[in-house]
């Protein structure tokens, strides 16, 4: 989501270093109404939303309150490496705005889930019992942070905080073989957005079968990345109807892992 306004601007999402990513979108398309459709279209009945740079704890905090039957909030943190202060802001996210998890994006927040200086946000996200998902998709958003977005730095994150929930998103689409080792880690997750279409479309339904269950079916998790109407959430539920698997498994991912994850 983003805060408004939602005009006809594009969406901009902002990094570390200055840069700032001009996208296609355009804001007035991001909105909860927009967002509730695309649900309904797809017949999915709960989402996953999060807070951003760009959508503030607050803002997203009302729009689940008014949806809470059908959307479930994630919060954000300034900075992940200022120990102090995102725990603060998370606790004022979980406890008073009641939120759910925590979103961390290493491209737009300059930090590796590897870093020490994260571990006490993360021992406080595990005290909560709340899950993380990390953005893990090498290469995807700005130059040079192309490390930070690694899978393999969450196999160092939980050495650290072996207790933390952890959300891979995006099956670390290009380093996604690490999920093998990766994903056999108790407590972590796999998010399928982009990686589950981009994988298949590249070594096909057969390749993508196999992979999910050699990494096991229980750890993966039906996700779109919605940012507006432009059909990765479609393609994502062809892709998981295409798949040589049962129809217990495919429920699995669409939706009895997430329940477990969250507690629903």
């Amino acid at each position: 989501m983003i805060d408004p306004p939602y005009n006809d601007e594009n969406v901009i999402w902002p990094l570390p270093n200055g840069t700032k990513i001009k996208t296609s979108t355009k804001r007035a398309v991001v909105t909860p109404a927009n967002l509730l459709r695309s649900l309904d279209d797809n017949s999915i009945d709960k989402a996953l939303v999060m807070a951003t740079s760009i959508c503030s704890n607050k803002h997203l905090s009302e729009i689940v309150k008014n949806h809470s039957d059908r959307l479930i909030g994630f919060a954000w943190v300034d900075d992940p490496k200022d120990s102090d202060n995102a725990v603060e802001q998370l606790d004022e996210a979980i406890l008073q705005l009641g939120l759910s998890g925590l979103k961390l994006h290493p491209d737009m927040q300059d930090f590796s889930p590897a870093d020490p200086l994260i571990i006490p946000l993360i021992e406080r996200v595990a005290e909560l019992g709340i899950p993380t998902l990390i953005h893990s998709c090498p290469g995807i958003m700005g130059r040079g942070y192309f490390s930070h977005n690694l899978p393999e730095n969450v196999d160092t994150l939980k050495k650290h905080v072996p207790e933390a929930t952890v959300i891979i998103a995006h099956m670390g689409f290009s380093r996604y073989l690490d999920l093998m080792t990766i994903g056999q880690i108790p407590g972590v997750y796999i998010e399928t957005s982009w990686g589950l279409t981009a994988i298949t479309d590249l070594y096909g339904e057969g390749f993508m079968s196999r992979f999910i269950r050699t990494v096991g079916v229980d750890k993966f998790l039906y996700g779109s990345d919605w940012v507006g109407p432009h059909g990765e959430m479609e393609r994502q539920l062809g892709v998981i109807e295409k798949l040589d698997l049962n129809t217990e498994e495919k429920e699995k991912i669409l939706g009895e892992n997430i329940r477990e994850v969250m507690n629903l």
